[in-house]
């Protein structure tokens, strides 16, 4: 699996080129595929991993090398000292062909096991990638909504210290009821501050992800629809996972990789057959008497058969039979937590579709309450106490509705993602639901 290339179209222009538009999940994703460190780093590790086969399959490879010299010498015949230069070159090539080396091919086998770990690892850091955008992406939207929500209380609370302060200049009221009414107010107040605070903050993972200061986000629709899984069967759901979850295919790819390693150390005690072909030339100068032309040629078939070794191959023998073992328990480890994530995730989706018609059904029940409550203050039954805890309980429900969608979208992506189904084509799914019109921009810094 790679989706490392961009398969979303040419989403990121209009934000190089300045545009004000703002920012969609899918541009996001874009931008984070090319400027994310983390899985740049991911795919730096698995291209440098794939190198292992290459370098593996070279061991089973002829090699060839070539070689020369050069000399210049004086020589003296004593007790005359007659004597003279002369010169010496030569070179020399030589071709060695492994024959029969078990240990080069069992690394050659291994090397392959090792890349496809690699490459599961690389899926499993892609998928992580759409996950962390997710997150980024929605923690934004949900930090928005609470601070609209507090502002909207805090508007409401002052309105109805406004209506307090004038029943009070009349009368109608005692000043019990105008303190309390100051008392929220200055409370919701604060809370403005706080959510201000946070929706700020929640804007600076983006520069992580894409490498680009976004300040406005489109954000969700409100037609984007809240369903249940497809299949609603949770054992479909963990029999997928078993077969397509990618860090699960790491830990299988681990287990046969593990296997090899046995083969290769235990092929140490094996004998090894190389077949070289080496041609000379050297010459000699110095006369007649002293100078030489000389041509080698040879051909040979050497056998090495390993007889001791101090216990070294022994000992790697067990070191990789205990490793093996290791890589056979971090598999089961890894299947037992991807079922169980697996059964965790599809209940809170399943949870998560009936909190979203729960938390939509309480912001009715919610306005009605306040209808009530204010009814109620207005003809005395009621205190202000009253209107300003049903005010602040309608704008908890509004925003809890909205934050309830959010966790079912990222839910949503975690079960794909636990499943091995998660890929850009989702993204693209969730762009198409949300809206630019109602965008959400970053709050300016105030000093």
């Amino acid at each position: 699996m790679r989706f490392k290339a961009h398969t979303i179209s040419a989403t990121a222009l209009c934000l190089f080129l300045g545009q004000a538009n703002a920012a969609t999940l899918a541009e996001i994703y874009d931008l984070s595929v090319t400027n994310d460190p983390q899985i740049g780093a991911a795919e730096a590790t698995f291209m440098a991993r794939k190198e292992i086969v290459t370098q593996a399959r070279a061991g089973l490879l002829p090699s060839i090398g070539i070689g020369g010299s050069h000399s210049e010498s004086q020589r003296a015949v004593l007790p005359n000292a007659f004597g003279d230069r002369f010169e010496a070159h030569g070179w020399q090539a030589r071709i060695n062909q492994p024959v029969f080396r078990l240990d080069t091919w069992f690394q050659f086998q291994r090397s392959k096991d090792v890349r496809a770990q690699a490459k599961a690892n690389f899926a499993t850091e892609q998928q992580d990638l759409i996950v962390r955008v997710a997150e980024s992406y929605f923690s934004i939207l949900e930090a928005q909504d609470r601070l609209t929500a507090s502002e909207a209380a805090r508007d409401a609370t002052k309105r109805q210290l406004e209506q307090v302060q004038q029943r009070f200049d009349v009368g109608l009221v005692a000043i019990t009821d105008v303190l309390e009414a100051t008392a929220a107010f200055d409370s919701q107040a604060v809370t403005v501050i706080e959510a201000e605070g946070a929706q700020q903050v929640s804007f600076e993972p983006l520069l992580r992800l894409t490498g680009e200061r976004l300040e406005e986000v489109a954000s969700l629709s409100p037609e984007f629809p809240v369903k249940y899984p497809e299949p609603r069967d949770e054992d479909a759901w963990v029999e997928t996972a078993l077969q397509q979850n990618f860090s699960l295919l790491a830990a299988k790819e681990g287990i046969k990789a593990a296997q090899k390693q046995i083969q290769v150390v235990r092929s140490g005690h094996y004998p090894s057959v190389d077949a070289s072909v080496s041609y000379g030339h050297n010459v000699t100068g110095g006369g007649d008497f002293f100078g030489s032309k000389v041509n080698n040629k040879s051909i040979s078939l050497v056998l090495n058969v390993p007889l001791y070794s101090g216990g070294a191959v022994h000992s790697r023998v067990k070191q990789a039979i205990f490793d093996l073992e290791a890589a056979q328990k971090n598999l089961e480890l890894t299947q037992k937590s991807v079922v169980e994530q697996t059964r965790i995730m599809y209940t809170a989706i399943n949870t998560d579709v009936g909190r979203v018609e729960a938390r939509l059904k309480g912001i009715e029940s919610s306005q009605s309450a306040l209808d009530a409550t204010q009814t109620g203050y207005e003809v005395g039954t009621r205190n202000i106490v009253d209107v300003l805890l049903a005010q602040r309980s309608l704008f908890q429900a509004q925003f809890e509705y909205a934050s309830a969608k959010y966790k079912y979208v990222l839910d949503t992506f975690r079960i794909k993602q636990l499943a091995g189904t998660l890929s850009p084509e989702d993204i693209i799914e969730l762009t198409r639901f949300l809206d630019s019109s109602t965008s959400i921009k970053k709050l300016s810094r105030v000093n």
